[in-house]
């Protein structure tokens, strides 16, 4: 997917579309709308984009236009800021959750992994400027429209926001294979905690691993010994959300 401007997005499908004119952060640039299609069908759509100008186009127009998309008949193009300037302090927060995500390169896992963020009712996603996916069109098509609520911020360097994080509370916990890595299932995830996650191929980063307050790992069986790092992601946030349920 080409991003047309630093700001500028286009998405497509229900959840994705749904989620913008929900929002009132993004300015709506232009709705394209295949006639007949899932979309123009949907009753959401229909309320939502009530008094908006929309475009209509027949289907082999919009096929044409959006070749090989998994559109749903709906293309949102819009405008606005994605990634938050300046993270907030946590000092007088009980219960907070951040992840922080270093070396993650694919932006399908990224995408992935902010939908299974908001789904689990996490804080916000810190992530660095460099050897780290670029928030694009990419990420935000597989978040799924979980982007539009999930604070995201991206930072120069890590260890830098580590100290801010400690000084505001925060337990580091970062997700690694390690011989002294207790099993995911045996930590605290609850109060304040920032999860750190690495890429499949690199991990993280010695340094910022080292800068951990503890390290958990997910003991595998299969031969490959290697786990998708936005499935990993799902496991972990999920089991923190079971610890803070008591279940």
């Amino acid at each position: 997917m080409k991003k047309t401007n630093i700001n500028t997005f286009t998405l497509f499908g229900l959840n994705n579309s749904i989620a913008i004119l929900r929002s009132k952060t993004f300015k709506i640039i232009k709705i394209d709308l295949m006639e007949d299609g899932r979309a123009l069908k949907e009753k959401k759509i229909k309320l939502l984009i009530e008094n908006k100008k929309i475009n209509k186009m027949k289907k082999y127009q919009f096929n044409q236009k959006y070749p090989e998309k998994r559109s749903q008949g709906i293309a949102i193009t819009f405008s606005g800021d994605i990634i938050r300037k300046e993270i907030p302090s946590f000092h007088n927060q009980e219960n907070a959750c951040l992840l922080v995500l270093d070396q993650i390169e694919d932006p399908q896992n990224f995408g992935q992994i902010i939908r299974t963020a908001e789904c689990a009712g996490i804080d916000g996603i810190v992530f660095p400027r460099h050897h780290s996916a670029p928030i694009n069109e990419t990420v935000l098509q597989v978040s799924q429209g979980a982007f539009v609520n999930m604070p995201i911020y991206e930072i120069t360097n890590i260890k830098n926001i580590f100290k801010q994080f400690k000084s505001d509370g925060f337990w580091l916990i970062g997700i690694e294979n390690s011989i002294d890595a207790k099993p995911w299932f045996k930590v605290e995830y609850g109060g304040k905690a920032v999860i750190v996650l690495g890429s499949e191929g690199k991990g993280i980063r010695k340094m910022v691993l080292e800068s951990c307050d503890f390290k958990s790992t997910i003991p595998m069986k299969g031969k490959i010994n290697s786990l998708n790092v936005s499935a990993t992601a799902s496991a972990i946030l999920f089991e923190r959300l079971r610890q803070l349920e008591g279940n």
